[in-house]
């Protein structure tokens, strides 16, 4: 591609992209940001469609984002995928449009992608019409996710990494388990090096884990029969998730270190941490001894769980979106994914319409219960390493808050002044 084109490119799209949802630098400048074009997926008839890498050097780091790219006829792009026009060699004046929101481009790439043998694609099973309807679903996601019909869904991955992606290996080794969607296919580059998305299972007749809790909360109905069964699910998974990827252990001591790095790490960008510095390193110092590990969800939250009326579902395997792959992909204690559970709680409690008061403890507390008595069964509590995980996910979530959804800071905020009088 001309580099007048792609600097043009990369111009409209560093305007589109600093408002996305799935721009994980959101409030860090942003030094240079070039496109590469991947091979087209499609170029045939008047949609062409390819997959782009945005190749951005943001803060101190260098990221690359998957730009799923449709090029359509001057005044063919609907607005909502809109983000501008281009010249393209042997093709003129085009408008520019994000593939996922787009209803004609998403036709022409499911006609390319369902056809035999195409470079990249690989089905395990029957793939969906060509035909087709799809709609991007609504939400915060850090990632796009398009409804393919009414039994299937396209993941289209934002954030890449080289090498194994870690949702299409937990799905696949988590296919048999029953709590996790079916892998129906992936697509990735043509040297296979990186994952540009998948198609997985469409979960039926499914609610929202976030939205079921936050309705139950402001309507102060208990759902300490939901978090049984949720508590229960979460256990089976991280039993599945050793039989499929093993486990191992670790000093409890080393756990404490990560910990307290990462604190320090997020008092650079969140100077308000300094002040409780000494408090929190206090909770974080876990203590020495061996604590089993193994690969966990890794961000597990009310929203990466979807309720049906068979049971609980679990959705969404790459891990926090602002942690490295490789500190996604090490084993960590599965009491990560149980802190993870309660934290989302604690923000479902922040939607009532009085989250101090008596009722709203009450239901956060009764939720609690319920959820960490069928997680832990027989077994005991493991109080200070369980605290030291909420804790940690607590300064995670404020970095995360500050720069994405400063509004909502104060959620982890009161989380930590609470945890550091209680001490």
């Amino acid at each position: 591609m001309a580099d007048a084109v792609s600097d043009h490119l990369a111009e409209l799209w560093r305007g589109h992209m600093v408002n996305a949802r799935w721009f994980q630098s959101k409030g860090l400048p942003i030094h240079s940001l070039t496109i590469t074009p991947l091979p087209w997926h499609t170029q045939t008839g008047s949609v062409w469609v390819r997959s782009e890498l945005a190749e951005v050097a943001v803060g101190d780091s260098e990221e690359t984002y998957h730009l799923l790219t449709g090029y359509l006829p001057v005044g063919a792009a609907e607005p909502d995928a809109f983000i501008g026009q281009a010249e393209l060699p042997d093709r003129g004046l085009v408008d520019v449009v994000d593939a996922p929101r787009s209803p004609h481009t998403m036709a022409a790439l499911l006609a390319c992608l369902t056809q035999p043998q195409t470079t990249g694609m690989t089905w395990f099973s029957s793939p969906p019409e060509p035909n087709s309807p799809t709609a991007v679903f609504a939400g915060e996601q850090s990632n796009t996710t398009v409804q393919v019909g009414s039994d299937m869904q396209f993941k289209v991955f934002r954030k890449i990494t080289t090498g194994p992606n870690r949702e299409e290996e937990m799905l696949a080794g988590l296919q048999k388990s029953g709590i996790t969607p079916h892998l129906i296919g992936t697509l990735t580059g043509a040297d296979g090096e990186v994952t540009l998305g998948i198609f997985e299972e469409h979960i039926q007749q499914a609610s929202d884990g976030w939205d079921y809790c936050v309705r139950a909360c402001r309507a102060e109905r208990s759902i300490s029969d939901e978090m049984t069964r949720l508590g229960n699910t979460l256990r089976l998974l991280h039993t599945e998730l050793v039989d499929a990827f093993g486990s191992s252990t670790i000093d409890g001591a080393a756990i404490g270190a990560q910990m307290l790095a990462r604190l320090d790490a997020a008092s650079e960008q969140v100077p308000e941490l300094v002040n409780n510095r000494q408090a929190l390193r206090a909770i974080l110092d876990v203590e020495a001894g061996s604590v089993p590990v193994q690969r966990i969800h890794g961000d597990f939250h009310l929203g990466q769980a979807l309720i049906t009326p068979d049971g609980w579902t679990i959705i969404d395997f790459e891990g926090e979106p602002i942690k490295t792959p490789e500190q996604r992909a090490a084993p960590d204690s599965p009491w990560r994914d149980v802190a993870g559970l309660l934290r989302s709680l604690d923000y479902a409690r922040h939607y009532h319409d009085d989250p101090e008061g008596t009722s709203a403890k009450s239901w956060y507390s009764d939720a609690r219960r319920a959820f960490l008595a069928s997680y832990l069964g027989d077994e005991a509590m493991p109080r200070q390493l369980l605290r030291a995980y909420e804790v940690d996910k607590a300064i995670y979530e404020l970095v995360y808050e500050t720069r994405n959804r400063p509004t909502w800071a104060g959620i982890p905020r009161h989380a930590i002044e609470e945890a550091i009088t209680a001490s």
